[in-house]
């Protein structure tokens, strides 16, 4: 008898445990690939475009220069400035040896080396707003859109957008019963559309606020991309769980 009922709840836990397997696993879920992230880029300062270095597709590197403005006065002002520190600089040298000497006072030297630091600061000011009229590019990415062309004039509206396709984004909505079953980390195999090759995923958001007008909430599905195996804008479905 004792034996019997060994059997009966061990045949009761397997099927527990197989039904909440059965339950994550039924079905697929549909999802869409979109970039990990994307950047619409304006101009720190206004002005017209002298050069685009960009095209529409165009693979770009964190810290590439994107946009150069006209920087016609800020060179002009910069190559003033550092004139300005060379003249300041061969004034002092040139009064170091009266200085040791004794032929001019410590408050005539003092001038001098403050002049020179106050040149070398006015430099850094021009330099830095010579570095303005380019745009670098903070991430790295593909150009999807650009909105300027040469002659332009740009201010904060944005001139460019790109997206970062290594990594992929997949957005997905689960049923608010598997709350709690679906956790960070976990692994997903994603399928694009019309293809019968799956992809490792892992979650690596999941919304903590259940919505409660579709009684369901989202997750965010992290996707390597690293040969550009995959498209964004394609539609996928998704399979739970998965394993390496």
């Amino acid at each position: 008898m004792l034996r019997l009922n060994l059997l009966l709840l061990g045949l009761l836990i397997s099927t527990g445990v197989s039904a909440e397997t059965s339950h994550l696993d039924q079905g697929q879920l549909s999802c869409l690939l979109e970039p990990s992230s994307q950047v619409q880029l304006s101009s720190e300062v206004s002005g017209v475009v002298q050069k685009m270095h960009v095209q529409r597709g165009d693979l770009v590197e964190v810290g590439q220069v994107l946009l150069s403005l006209n920087a016609s006065v800020e060179t002009a002002m910069l190559n003033t400035a550092l004139s300005k520190v060379e003249f300041a600089l061969r004034k002092v040298r040139r009064n170091a040896k009266l200085y040791r000497k004794k032929l001019i006072s410590e408050h005539e030297r003092d001038e001098m080396l403050t002049e020179h630091r106050l040149a070398n600061f006015l430099a850094t000011e021009a330099r830095v707003r010579l570095q303005q009229r380019q745009t670098l590019s903070p991430i790295k990415g593909v150009v999807v859109e650009r909105l300027r062309q040469p002659g332009e004039f740009v201010d904060e509206t944005p001139f460019l957008k790109i997206v970062t396709l290594d990594p992929l984004h997949a957005e997905v909505v689960f049923r608010a019963d598997l709350y709690g079953q679906i956790k960070k980390g976990m692994l997903v195999k994603i399928y694009p559309e019309g293809s019968k090759q799956g992809y490792i995923g892992e979650i690596i958001i999941v919304d903590p606020i259940i919505d409660a007008a579709s009684n369901s909430f989202g997750t965010t599905v992290l996707l390597s991309n690293n040969r550009a195996r995959l498209s964004a804008g394609v539609r996928c479905n998704i399979v739970f769980p998965a394993k390496k």
